[in-house]
């Protein structure tokens, strides 16, 4: 785990949106050291105009200013501050560098889980 939520508006120009995704995959796992068979990815388009920020609603994904792509990372509480760090940064680049947006106009919120609240491989999953 960690597992890796991503939304965005539709992006103009046509974009390969599992590339993209096995990209981010590769990026966080070599940059934080996490097994990528560990991480988990998901993408999703919101609907044009289903997006407001000062009450504006694009058709589109806008590449800086308005509107960020917004990421929220579920990752254990074993992580570090460093490490959860590097993982935002590593997220933020690794979308900039493949969709055009800028990293400044990505938005990312790191969701701590404890030990105890995670169900997953048919049980509750535990940590020290």
């Amino acid at each position: 785990m960690p597992l890796i939520c991503i939304k965005s508006l539709p992006f103009e120009d046509e974009c390969d949106t599992p590339a993209i995704i096995k990209g981010i995959t590769e990026d966080v796992s070599r940059a934080s050291d996490i097994g990528i068979e560990h991480i988990t990815v998901i993408w999703e388009y919101i609907p044009s105009r289903h997006y407001a920020v000062a009450g504006l609603m694009p058709a589109t994904q806008p590449h800086c200013g308005s509107h960020p792509i917004l990421v929220d990372i579920h990752a254990p509480s074993f992580y570090s501050s460093s490490g959860i760090e590097v993982m935002m940064e590593t997220i933020a680049f690794s979308i900039s560098k493949r969709t055009g947006v800028s990293h400044s106009n990505i938005f990312i919120n790191y969701r701590k889980v404890s030990s105890g609240h995670v169900f997953d491989q048919g049980k509750v999953m535990r940590w020290k």
